[in-house]
């Protein structure tokens, strides 16, 4: 009982953080940057897969969960994470309406972000110049992009906040959307070129989507006046909304028929330069894959695009679009609903005179979280690496995820059985944090928000990402398992025939 009751205050804690927290990073970089990375990876750039010390990589289980936003959060004086572990232990309340967070009052646009990543049975096989890669995840994404600061104070605070009365707001530009979908994905690697100690690798990752659920809220300009607790005069407004949600509109009963409601398509695509320390004279030619031969690096320096496509939602879908309309919607604290259609068409009436007449279309489209991707890697000496990343997000439409941009230094230590990074990265061009991440042998576990968990920040995000994979090392054959390959440089008694 006590295991349970934990669980769930932290399940509440995670709840509340989503709507009110600030955290810091979601690329898993003590897990996609080393040389044991593998399949994991691809996340970051596909053409990587040749560049492993390891041929062949089998990941088990690896999960990501992510959230982050700048509006509100709880003290640190009030609360650690591990205080729901804790018997009998009370969430801290705020104000005479007990609200469960503070929030930060500033004029500043918010933003959110919410990444829940589960890499499911996945595989990367090297032969020779050529890497193949099958991936098999689901994934939560959500994303909340320039909301205004007055809207999310009435949010926390109702009508009835009498310092936000009568001023006329004109807001532009802000969207909330989200998406939850499953894919597998097959990759491929392929080292294009190769003059004495450099290579050239590209990739290229492409992966069926099936959309679980989707919807997003898109303002183009909402400009309104709040004249006291019961009014909104909204001069003008441009938005649209859609989603696509596992339940019936009608009732507000969960449906779980049809499992997926629409699919897509994903794709990555990326290069990764090589300068390595020597000459890669004695090249694998065939045999057992065990013997192909690992070759240290000076540097290498990678480009990619990630999360090209989109999810085309068509099934229990809809889209609302409501264009230079205006209301002085008064009374609007007695507007009651009993399910999603009497709500939208309240809005339709209200707005356009009709129940029915918002509704544009029975498709709903939602882009993935396509960014840029650019990442080094630097062999400094006595297994001392120093790597970098960079991600910007490339955003084509207001109904398309954004993957928030983040600048990281990741230093580590790293042999076959353990490696450890500290990773200090800039979100968004202007939060510094610093994480850290561990891997014993096929265990990792990391995060890039470490104050967190040592209270030395306020509850204002959670990061955390695992993983438990297996892999073989290049040059790894035993006489045990054959006795061919007994040559752990080079793996074959052929090449130290020819030697």
């Amino acid at each position: 009982m006590k295991s349970r009751e934990a669980i769930f205050k932290l399940v509440i804690v995670i709840i509340l953080a989503i709507f009110s927290g600030k955290s810091y990073s979601q690329e898993m970089l003590g897990l996609t940057m080393g040389n044991y990375k593998g399949i994991a990876g691809n996340l970051l750039n596909p053409a990587g897969m040749t560049t492993n010390k390891v041929y062949l990589d089998i990941n088990l289980a690896s999960a990501d969960f992510f959230f982050r936003n700048n509006f509100a959060y709880l003290p640190k004086d009030d609360f650690l994470i591990w205080d729901v572990f804790k018997k009998g232990y009370q969430l801290p309340t705020y104000g005479d309406d007990q609200k469960s967070v503070l929030y930060y009052d500033n004029s500043k646009l918010k933003n959110a972000t919410v990444n829940m990543r589960a890499l499911g049975p996945s595989v990367m096989l090297q032969v020779g110049d050529h890497g193949f890669g099958l991936t098999t995840g689901v994934r939560t994404f959500l994303s909340g992009n320039r909301i205004p600061w007055d809207v999310a104070e009435f949010a926390y605070n109702g009508l009835e906040y009498t310092p936000l009365h009568n001023i006329e707001f004109d807001n532009h530009d802000a969207d909330m959307v989200t998406s939850a979908w499953m894919e597998i994905g097959l990759s491929y690697a392929y080292d294009v070129w190769k003059q004495y100690d450099q290579q050239l690798t590209v990739g290229i990752s492409i992966k069926k989507l099936w959309g679980y659920a989707g919807g997003y809220v898109a303002a183009q300009n909402a400009n309104y006046v709040v004249p006291d607790d019961s009014t909104v005069n909204i001069q003008n407004l441009n938005a649209e909304v859609g989603y696509s949600l596992p339940m019936n509109y009608a009732d507000s009963e969960f449906t779980g028929s049809p499992t997926f409601r629409g699919s897509g398509i994903g794709v990555d695509i990326g290069a990764v330069f090589v300068k390595k320390k020597e000459v890669e004279i004695n090249k694998w030619r065939g045999g057992k894959l065990c013997s192909q031969k690992y070759t240290d690096y000076i540097y290498r320096i990678g480009v990619s695009i990630l999360d090209l496509g989109r999810v085309k939602y068509t099934d229990n879908a809809q889209l609302h679009g409501y264009d230079d309309v205006s209301q002085y919607w008064a009374s609007i604290d007695t507007l009651k609903f009993n399910n999603l259609n009497s709500f939208m068409g309240d809005l339709s009436n209200t707005f356009y005179g009709d129940p029915t007449a918002s509704l544009k279309s029975n498709a709903v489209k939602i882009g993935l979280p396509t960014a840029l991707s650019v990442q080094a890697d630097f062999n400094m000496q006595n297994n001392i690496y120093i790597a970098g990343m960079w991600i910007h997000p490339l955003r084509r439409n207001m109904n398309t995820l954004r993957r928030p941009a983040q600048l990281a230094i990741i230093p580590r230590y790293e042999t076959k059985y353990f490696e450890l990074s500290v990773p200090v990265s800039l979100y968004e061009y202007r939060y510094p944090r610093v994480g850290i991440a561990a891997r014993f042998y096929f265990l990792t576990i990391g995060t890039e928000r470490l104050g967190t968990y040592l209270g030395m920040a306020d509850m204002n995000g959670l990061d955390i990402y695992a993983s438990i994979k297996l892999g073989i090392n290049k040059g790894s054959c035993k006489k045990k398992f054959g006795g061919a390959c007994d040559n752990n440089d080079f793996g074959n008694k052929l090449f130290k025939r020819r030697r």
